[in-house]
């Protein structure tokens, strides 16, 4: 038997219509699918598309091991509740509703019935319609007479949104953000009351080193937050430094601190995405520019 090629990294698709050779016998013996089902699509949400965090839709079932869903079922009078890998029959979402939600930078979609609860997270997925509506056709398509109650699962769906269950929160993120704020506050003191509790510029790149800390141990932050903080930090420690011993430097602190604090506890997410975007359309411009100047 030939030896099936394997793909390219970069070809590679999260949204997966055919499965050959090894992918499909590898898949089905990680989800334990039976060889006789049929796997219809894939969704592969692994960072790096090798089919880790998937899943599958086939014509019996969808399987799943993505880490944060979560599947709530009640059948036969039996309350069940699995978090990671399960699976459900088709046949069983013949009356959910189906929800999407953007928590942070996760989507999250939602099966939802009076008898199954299923809340499967997408981390590496940008179209939220597009995901909602694969999920859609799918139910229709093999969940046999398809006539879900809008209104009740419309209540169900409700009261799950305000939960952030699917969304888990790390305690050691929690940790090295207090810790991070605890540092800006000694850093506040130390101008303001001319303390020297700590030094200014090891202050603020503890500062730094305690956020991007936060990231690696699940902050829920986007990356477009901490990216403007780990560019502007140096530049502004570079700027203030420069005015040697005029009066400007203080000022910049406490306004450079607070920013930074505020930007901690509220969420500028977005208004940080669309930053990024323009100053990289303005460094492409002034690129463009100095070439041909």
């Amino acid at each position: 038997m030939k030896k099936s090629e394997k793909p390219n990294f970069f070809n590679k698709e999260r949204l997966i219509t055919s499965l050959k050779g090894e992918d499909s016998s590898r898949l089905k013996e990680i989800l334990k699918i039976p060889k006789k089902e049929k796997i219809l699509f894939v969704l592969d949400d692994s960072f790096f598309k090798n089919l880790k965090q998937v899943v599958v839709f086939t014509d019996k079932n969808i399987y799943w091991n993505i880490n944060n869903a979560i599947y709530r079922s009640n059948m036969e009078g039996t309350d069940t509740k699995t978090r990671g890998e399960a699976s459900i029959d088709n046949k069983s979402l013949k009356d959910v509703s189906i929800f999407s939600r953007n928590i942070k930078d996760i989507m999250v979609v939602y099966l939802i019935s009076e008898n199954v609860q299923l809340m499967i997270p997408f981390s590496n997925f940008n179209n939220e319609s597009s995901l909602t509506l694969l999920f859609y056709e799918h139910v229709t398509n093999y969940g046999g007479k398809y006539r879900p109650n809008t209104t009740a699962n419309e209540k169900i769906f409700s009261a799950l949104s305000q939960s952030n269950e699917i969304v888990s929160i790390s305690i050691a993120a929690v940790i090295f953000n207090l810790m991070s704020y605890f540092m800006a506050a000694l850093f506040l003191l130390n101008l303001v009351f001319d303390l020297f509790i700590v030094n200014r510029e090891i202050a603020l790149y503890t500062f730094v080193l305690l956020k991007a800390s936060s990231i690696i141990f699940g902050s829920r932050k986007s990356m477009y937050f901490y990216l403007m903080l780990i560019i502007l930090t140096p530049i502004m420690i570079y700027w203030i430094n420069s005015f040697g011993s005029l009066a400007y430097g203080t000022p910049i602190y406490i306004i450079f601190s607070a920013v930074f604090l505020a930007l901690g506890v509220f969420d500028f997410d977005k208004i940080f995405k669309y930053i990024v975007f323009a100053l990289a359309i303005v460094s492409i411009v002034l690129m463009i520019r100095n070439i041909f100047a």
